[in-house]
């Protein structure tokens, strides 16, 4: 039972703790503005009278709610630009600077071996002199096989959840571990821009927190990643950027010189 409730607890998980991160910090900037109850007139009045009414319990729950709409309309997703993007970026800047994927070596090695094996891309020759701008070709297309399979994310991940629900749940938890960080990250951001403008600057040493957690966000991306790239390798999935289904073209197969 608890195994079914986790993937909806991820999914709350990330909007609700960033919510309540960006809660404190609305309060922070108005909380000189808000009348005290004797003070309060209009709706403010009627808030404390409501606030009498619900208990601590009940209020304690509509501030959670709150915080979770709020955390969920600033939600940033963990996503993979998507095919067209890919190639669109491809022709405006350089290859390897702006398509090299986050996946670890070891998953990019798998999939160029996976490659050159169905013959996608060439296989070295032992003490064959490579030519640089061809290497680079190359390299340059595994990044986009790459980038075009994480960009069919979506999709992917129900074949997965069909094919293999425990390498799925791997999937999903390095997800939400990384969308959890990176949003508790940019939250925490905007509280420390708060109590630097509201207090003292000495308050920027609270950054380092959320740039760790960042970073630890990019690395559980990765992990998310790789799992993706691994199945393909593996076979359990087929992605569209291969077989060239859904209209897409798919990459080609080595001719030989």
């Amino acid at each position: 039972m608890l195994a079914n409730l986790l993937p909806g607890l991820r999914d709350v998980r990330a909007p609700l703790s960033a919510g309540c991160i960006w809660l404190l910090t609305l309060w922070m900037i108005v909380e000189h503005r808000v009348p005290t109850r004797e003070q309060a007139r209009g709706v403010w009045a009627s808030l404390y009278r409501l606030g009498g009414l619900m208990g601590p319990a009940a209020l304690l729950a509509s501030a959670a709610f709150a915080a979770y709409l709020i955390g969920a309309m600033l939600m940033v997703r963990v996503a993979t630009v998507n095919v067209q993007e890919a190639r669109k970026t491809a022709r405006l800047r350089n290859i390897q600077m702006a398509l090299t994927p986050r996946v670890s070596k070891l998953a990019f090695d798998d999939l160029v071996s996976f490659l050159q094996a169905q013959g996608r891309v060439p296989i070295p020759k032992p003490n064959e002199i490579r030519d640089p701008r061809r290497e680079q070709g190359e390299q340059g297309l595994v990044n986009l096989v790459a980038r075009d399979v994480l960009g069919e994310t979506r999709q992917l991940r129900i074949k997965l959840l069909i094919a293999n629900y425990d390498l799925f749940n791997e999937y999903d938890r390095a997800v939400g571990e990384a969308e959890f960080r990176k949003n508790v990250g940019y939250s925490l951001v905007g509280l420390a821009a708060a109590l630097i403008w509201l207090y003292s600057p000495w308050w920027a040493l609270m950054l380092i927190v959320p740039f760790r957690l960042y970073i630890a966000g990019v690395g559980s991306e990765r992990i998310a990643n790789d799992v993706i790239i691994q199945a393909v390798v593996a076979g359990l999935l087929e992605p569209a950027t291969l077989t060239g289904a859904a209209g897409l073209p798919a990459v080609p197969v080595e001719r030989g010189p």
